[in-house]
């Protein structure tokens, strides 16, 4: 699977996972790693081999440009493996998720184009999420 959501509800671990996640993975001399956050909170935490971005950098709001940000991170740096994306309603603006559906479809159209598995974190009770959403959801 190309992409995957940890869902849970605010404050339920889901940084702290992708956290762990992300120093298992580090551990690996072949893996390149982006962590996009919005605003600093983890920074410290982040593993040193893991690119960091704060996106509130950038001005990029809502899906189609977060979509678009992601393909220009691949074109530069085609061998990334790994992307995780923190505080994606904060992001796009999509509080309550409805065009989040779209969004997976493609955001997993844009991993397979490019080979690397993106993880998203979605504030989200599981049985809230869409149907079609649910086939990405862990945690």
């Amino acid at each position: 699977m190309y992409v995957d959501a940890i869902v849970g509800g605010k404050g339920s671990g889901k940084t702290p996972l992708m956290l762990e996640e992300m120093e298992k993975l580090a551990a690996d001399s072949n893996a390149n790693i982006v962590f996009i956050e919005y605003g600093h909170g983890v920074e410290h935490l982040v593993p040193h081999s893991v690119r960091r971005i704060d996106i509130k950098e950038y001005p990029v709001r809502g899906y189609d440009q977060l979509i678009a940000f992601l393909a220009g991170l691949n074109a530069k740096d085609y061998d990334i493996s790994h992307i995780y994306i923190d505080c994606l309603f904060q992001i796009t603006g999509d509080k309550e998720g409805t065009q989040l559906s779209a969004f997976m479809k493609n955001l997993e159209n844009l991993a397979k184009q490019v080979d690397c598995k993106i993880t998203v974190a979605l504030s989200f009770k599981l049985d809230e999420l869409p149907e079609d959403v649910k086939t990405y959801a862990r945690g």
